[in-house]
């Protein structure tokens, strides 16, 4: 059932990757809202005003709620223009049901760009003529900081439009730089622009980030630019996450310590074909592809008949890489005819 819903799923991704990116349907990084972000503010949300305009349709009928006005009091320009001290930021009409943006009195980082009202919109509120702006993809152009974060968050997006801006000498450091201590957001944004090549400096800290489940597939894009003896040397480190419970995780420790001959490395990819998710059985009995000892081989015969089609199917190919003559049968079941070096 597993192989035959593999061509639908796909077929669904397709189709979603190919669709306009919205607002409301896509999750943007901090990274995306500091690139098309002409206005970044510090700011405290001085006043909320509820747009609304009477409409005598029936007796006793209420007003209809319409769109908010927020009045931004500039405390520090983050990008854009130095000289703007107040902001007036329209929740979009488009999607007025949704909550408020913002509440009165907090303090806020706001992602923002012009917002281009009509003459209709500002004659219906009788708003005045002048600069208003929208927030970033709606509300994820807004994020609450409190005094203790408020140095975290703005010095992290100053060192990404930094990094940004450098010299291509200078860049890997500063992207590196944001790995120490940056929402995590960031930190996928610098993985990512770090993952070209290796950058030695950061070896350590994208170790360190492959044991993190939402960083550890970029860390591991990282990670294996590297030659194996770098790794080795900092095998202990990396063995460490072998007891993670997040499958992501150990399939890509997996992935980049088979390539390493050693008694713990060995140990981990047995282990890992026992393991209760069959991702990792599956990526384990793919590792042990350089692994041709008896031990090995006795392992992967095991997996042939492992509950799971997909580590059937792994085993399966790494035994036939190694010589082995087996047939497939019908629902993934496989049968070894010839073992390379015996006589049938």
């Amino acid at each position: 059932m597993k192989n035959k819903l593999i061509p639908l799923i796909f077929a669904a991704a397709v189709c979603f990757s190919i669709r306009p990116a919205l607002g409301f349907d896509r999750v943007y990084t901090m990274g995306d809202k500091i690139d098309s972000s002409p206005l970044i503010v510090y700011a405290n949300v001085a006043e909320i005003r509820e747009l609304t305009v009477n409409r005598k349709k029936a007796k006793d009928q209420e007003e209809i709620v319409g769109d908010y006005l927020y009045r931004l009091k500039v405390l520090e320009i983050v990008k854009g223009s130095p000289r703007i001290k107040e902001i007036n930021v329209i929740q979009s009409p488009e999607f007025r049901a949704d909550p408020r943006y913002f509440t009165e009195g907090q303090n806020v980082i706001a992602f923002l760009r012009p917002n281009s009202l009509s003459g209709k919109f500002l004659s219906r509120y009788r708003l005045p003529r002048m600069s208003y702006y929208e927030c970033f993809a709606n509300k994820q152009g807004a994020v609450a900081v409190s005094d203790s974060s408020r140095e975290f968050y703005l010095g992290s997006i100053k060192k990404y439009i930094s990094a940004k801006r450098a010299k291509r000498s200078r860049r890997a450091a500063e992207w590196a730089s944001l790995l120490e201590n940056a929402p995590d957001e960031l930190k996928e944004n610098a993985l990512l622009e770090l993952s070209t090549k290796a950058y030695y400096p950061a070896l350590n800290t994208f170790v360190r980030h492959l044991g993190e489940e939402n960083l550890t597939s970029l860390a591991y894009k990282n990670l294996k630019n590297f030659p194996p003896d770098s790794l080795e040397a900092r095998l202990d480190s990396l063995m460490k996450f072998q007891k993670s419970d997040s499958r992501l995780v150990k399939v890509n420790l997996l992935k980049l310590v088979s390539h390493i001959h050693d008694d713990k490395v060995f140990k981990f990819l047995q282990r890992s074909l026992k393991d209760d998710k069959f991702e990792v059985r599956a990526t384990a009995a793919k590792s042990l592809e350089g692994w041709t000892d008896k031990k090995a081989v006795k392992s992967l015969k095991k997996a042939l008949n492992d509950d799971d089609d997909y580590v059937r199917n792994a085993a399966y190919e790494v035994l036939i890489k190694q010589g082995f003559k087996i047939e497939k049968n019908e629902g993934f079941r496989y049968k070894i005819l010839q073992e390379p070096g015996k006589k049938n």
